[in-house]
C-alpha cells in the first residue's frame, strides 16, 4: 500500500482508540427517530359491516399513501366525532 494510505489508517486507528474525531467542530449527523404518541388499546364492539368498512378504509389508505395506519385513522374518526358533539381533546 501507499505510505499515505498506511498513515491514514494509523491515524484513524489512534483517533478511534481515543474516541476522538479529526474535526471536533464539524457538525455530526444524528439519526432522529420519529416520536409516536403513546396509545392505549380500546376494544370496541360494533356491527360487522362497520368493522369491514373500517378495514377497507385502512387498506385503501395504505395502498394510496403507503403511510396511514389503522390507529391514525381511528384517531381521526374519533376527532371527527368529538368535533361533531362539541368535545375538546
Amino acid at each position: 500500500m501507499s505510505d499515505w494510505v498506511t498513515g491514514e489508517k494509523e491515524q484513524a486507528a489512534t483517533l478511534a482508540d481515543n474516541e476522538q474525531i479529526r474535526n471536533s467542530e464539524a457538525p455530526r449527523l444524528v439519526r432522529r427517530r420519529p416520536v409516536t404518541p403513546k396509545r392505549a388499546t380500546k376494544a370496541l364492539y360494533m356491527q360487522k359491516k362497520y368493522s369491514d368498512a373500517f378495514d377497507r378504509v385502512v387498506l385503501e389508505q395504505k395502498i394510496a399513501t403507503g403511510k396511514r395506519q389503522a390507529p391514525e385513522l381511528a384517531e381521526e374518526a374519533i376527532e371527527l366525532l368529538c368535533e361533531k358533539y362539541g368535545i375538546k381533546l
